[in-house]
């Protein structure tokens, strides 16, 4: 994302935010979209400032612009001369926001299998490689399913019925969605690497990707569960530990025993989730 990038998502952050906060002007909510379009007219600074620029300084101007954007939920927007928003004060519709986030987890997870496709059928046919693309969709399927068992669909009816539920959405799905996109984004730059070289050394960048995108994921879940119905999976805690287990074989493993590794745990986990059932 450089300059025009840059400065059309700050455009579309700010035009929405003033288009609502105009729309609802009498509105409970218009307060809240008044500072919302405060911050983000803020940020937008920041977010064009980076992509007018180069190097360690874009980083730097797009990570801070990040951070506010991220932290500004949790102290209620709270600008200047309009004081600060509650949680409580945030009608949302919690199942339309769940359908949301479920489709956007549907978009990543369906462009990881692209991904997976697209690696394959630009390769040159082989043994490790067939290994490595069965691996990779079977950690496909395991991530979609460890998500959509069951926590998925019960959680915007979880967040519905709470008393607070702009707290809880504000949680769940604003914040605690991004390890999960996160996880899926990595594995899919370890799928990549594996179908491509599925017998070379592993070097410290192929392990994190394939061991840490799915770490990644599991860990954003059961903070996920724990926001939504106060519980977390001793699955996932397991699958973490177990993952890491198999970082200690990177030095003589190749990415497609790697893989081949955390397909088994994703897998278990998976049969672990509808066991519980």
């Amino acid at each position: 994302m450089r300059g025009g990038e840059s400065a059309a998502y700050a455009a579309i952050q700010v035009g929405r935010s003033l288009f609502v906060a105009v729309a609802a002007k009498s509105h409970p909510l218009g307060p809240t979209f008044r500072r919302i379009l405060a911050w983000h007219s803020f940020t937008a600074v920041l977010w064009i400032a980076g992509g007018l620029t180069d190097g360690p300084a874009r980083a730097v101007l797009w990570l801070a612009a990040l951070a506010l954007e991220y932290a500004a939920p949790w102290h209620g927007y709270t600008t200047p001369l309009f004081g600060r928003s509650h949680t409580s004060e945030w009608t949302i519709d919690a199942e339309h926001m769940a359908e949301r986030c479920r489709l956007f987890m549907l978009i990543v997870l369906g462009e990881s299998l692209l991904v997976v496709g697209a690696t394959f059928s630009g390769a040159q046919l082989s043994v490790a490689r067939v290994a490595a693309f069965l691996s990779a969709f079977t950690v496909a399927v395991a991530l979609w399913w460890i998500y959509f068992h069951r926590v998925a669909g019960a959680a915007g009816e979880r967040i519905a019925a709470s008393g607070d539920p702009g707290r809880l959405g504000r949680s769940a799905y604003t914040c605690l969605h991004v390890p999960m996109i996160a996880g899926v984004i990595v594995t899919a730059v370890a799928v990549e690497t594996t179908i491509a070289h599925p017998d070379d050394r592993v070097t410290a960048g192929t392990a994190c990707a394939v061991l840490g995108g799915p770490a990644l994921f599991l860990a954003g879940h059961p903070l996920f569960t724990r926001a939504v119905f106060g519980q977390v999976s001793r699955s996932r805690l397991l699958a973490i530990a177990a993952l890491a287990g198999l970082g200690l074989t990177a030095g003589i493993a190749t990415p497609l025993m790697l893989m081949g590794g955390t397909a088994t745990v994703l897998l278990g986990t998976a049969a672990w989730d509808g066991h519980a059932r």
